[in-house]
């Protein structure tokens, strides 16, 4: 029985890069230590700004569901086909309303695409 490659196999990392992983490499860093207090204000600040994102689609569904009954979509069809309209692109404004044309403009589309939901589509 011969041994072949009696020799121990260089590796690719130090065939390639010039570097070798074993004996006498370096240890890591050490990450920077990082505040616990601004940790948990960032923790904070993002869930407020979840929060807000929640309460502005909620009025956004709110001012289309108004903007719904006015167009002539049934009242008790109304909540149904708020939830069929894409509102993703509707955005709030400067005041923090939401926008009424841009909700007009998608509650009219989803009239013509369902009129079976309005008063007059019978």
């Amino acid at each position: 029985m011969t041994r072949r490659n009696k020799k121990q196999q260089e590796s690719v990392l130090k065939s390639v890069f010039g570097f070798d992983l074993g004996e006498g490499a370096t240890p890591a860093p050490n990450p920077p230590e990082i505040d616990p207090a601004l940790i948990a204000a960032a923790a904070t600040m993002a869930r407020a700004e979840k929060l807000e994102k929640l309460a502005d689609a909620a009025e956004i569904r709110a001012a289309a569901f108004e903007a719904a009954r006015a167009a002539g979509v049934k009242r008790q069809s109304a909540r149904g086909f708020v939830k069929l309209l894409d509102l993703s692109g509707v955005a709030m404004n400067s005041d923090g309303e939401p926008d009424e044309a841009e909700i007009t403009r998608i509650v009219r589309a989803g009239c013509e695409e369902y009129p079976e939901l309005t008063t007059g589509g019978r």
